[in-house]
């Protein structure tokens, strides 16, 4: 059975998702299957990008990878919880490398690659939801 709805989902009043990861093909699919869902969806090859962009326009929520080049998913969550205008804004790692959660790391979800889209998915309502 596939992960993939047959039908898109009611919008979640644009929404916007911050994905930040190395791989090409991840940041493709994810785009893909967010915005299918209606949410808003923007991406970064890095930590460093994702502040980028993040400074132009604050996500809702970002998902990051752990393992990345410049700055990975444990730099960029450190700096996220450091900056006053980030911190509040829930922020979701995500690995294949780590062969268990660094609990230090002050990210509101962790998750093993590969994610399972619904949990995915049920997960950024969850934090979305109790951030209002």
């Amino acid at each position: 059975m596939s992960d993939f709805p047959a039908t898109p989902d009611a919008h979640p009043d644009g929404k916007l998702i911050l994905v930040v990861d190395d791989e090409f093909d991840v940041l493709s699919a994810y785009t893909m299957l967010f915005e299918y869902r209606g949410y808003r969806v923007r991406t970064a090859g890095n930590g460093e990008e994702a502040l980028a962009m993040a400074a132009l326009e604050r996500p809702d929520i970002v998902i990051s990878d752990y393992m990345m080049p410049v700055m990975d998913g444990a730099q960029l969550c450190l700096l996220w919880r450091a900056d006053p205008d980030l911190r509040h804004i829930p922020f979701i790692l995500a690995s294949a490398g780590l062969l268990r959660r660094d609990e230090t790391l002050p990210y509101d979800t962790f998750f093993r690659k590969p994610v399972p889209f619904e949990a995915l998915v049920a997960e950024i309502a969850r934090l979305i939801a109790t951030r209002k």
